[in-house]
């Protein structure tokens, strides 16, 4: 829970989660009381959508954002590091030149290999899979390989660093298609959402007849709300899945 919590205020600020909390719990139960005339199921059935669609939604789409920042800066961080040996520098010169030019967050883990290698001459990059980027975890062993005992930085390089691109490309790719699709299907549950808004804003009185059908009325209503704000759920989780599958 801790681990999770941290990891969420690493995304969002305190403000923004209320801020985004409130939002989502206005427009979810003021679309629940037009379409149910209920107050109190329109307050728990906002409450509920509130915090479900701020973590399983809201919380995956960023989490997906910041982690497509993350691998480019991994990217850039790789390149650089080859560019800098390849132009004479030793591995610690590199790292000092290439974390400059890197987000904050990276520059920290970086400081953490440098401090290392000042200290006990030790190459240490075992925090970088945290990223769970199985390419730079490969890049840093042939890095400890270049430390350990040389070599030339083209043919030791060349191919991981092609592996890392081809990634990268990849998986923006798969993301834009994903999000593409994502789009299209949101038009499609917004229409659905639409129907019972426009019925109850229309055409009033046959729709309070549907409601007055108690259990009916209320059940079938909430079910296609909840039915597509669990769907949404779920097609978020498939958009936010973009590992490569390599044949």
């Amino acid at each position: 829970m801790k681990r999770h919590m941290k990891a969420l205020l690493e995304t969002y600020s305190l403000i923004q989660i209320v801020l985004n909390l409130l939002l989502i719990f206005s427009l979810a139960t003021g679309y629940l009381w037009v379409i149910t005339k209920d107050q109190n199921i329109s307050l728990i059935v906002g409450g509920i959508t509130a915090l479900f669609s701020f973590y399983f939604i809201l919380y995956t789409d960023k989490k997906v954002q910041v982690e497509n920042h993350y691998f480019k800066e991994l990217q850039k961080y790789t390149t650089n590091v080859t560019f800098y040996l390849q132009s004479g520098y030793n591995v610690l010169k590199a790292l000092e030149t290439t974390k400059e030019t890197l987000d904050p967050k990276i520059e920290k883990d970086i400081n953490i290999t440098i401090n290392e290698l000042r200290k006990n001459a030790e190459m240490k990059t075992d925090h970088f899979q945290k990223y769970n980027f199985s390419s730079v975890d490969i890049f840093h062993q042939i890095l400890q390989i270049k430390y350990d005992k040389g070599g030339n930085t083209k043919d030791l390089f060349s191919n991981i660093n092609k592996s890392i691109n081809f990634e990268i490309v990849k998986r923006d790719e798969l993301f834009r298609r994903k999000r593409y699709m994502k789009h299209k299907v949101m038009v499609m549950m917004l229409i659905v959402l639409c129907m019972p808004l426009l019925l109850s804003l229309t055409a009033h009185e046959l729709y309070d007849t549907f409601l007055s059908t108690g259990i009916f009325g209320m059940g079938l209503t909430l079910a296609i709300y909840s039915g597509i704000v669990i769907s949404y759920f779920f097609m978020e989780k498939s958009v936010s899945d973009l590992a490569i599958q390599y044949k």
